[in-house]
């Protein structure tokens, strides 16, 4: 089951999207907005491993719509900086 994903949606994988919101399921049950996705992998976002960990996350999926989120977050820091 998919449900309406935020607009403009900018990368979708098998599982996850990221959209103008930040990431989101594919099947409407998880979203997680762009002001709660660490910059870095340093395991400051106890969410990120809750999902990993969750029966049925496409783990792969979910990392690549993470680094799809803060290749864009990067993006914005960069051109704000300028």
């Amino acid at each position: 089951m998919n449900h309406d994903l935020g607009e403009p949606v900018t990368w979708q994988g098998r599982q996850w999207a990221v959209t103008a919101y930040g990431i989101e399921a594919l099947d409407g049950m998880y979203h997680v907005p762009f002001s709660e996705i660490p910059a870095a992998d340093d395991g400051s976002a106890p969410w990120l491993e809750s999902l990993r960990r969750r029966y049925g996350t496409d783990r792969n999926d979910l990392d690549a719509a993470l680094k799809v989120a803060r290749g864009i977050l990067s993006d914005a820091a960069a051109s704000a900086r300028v």
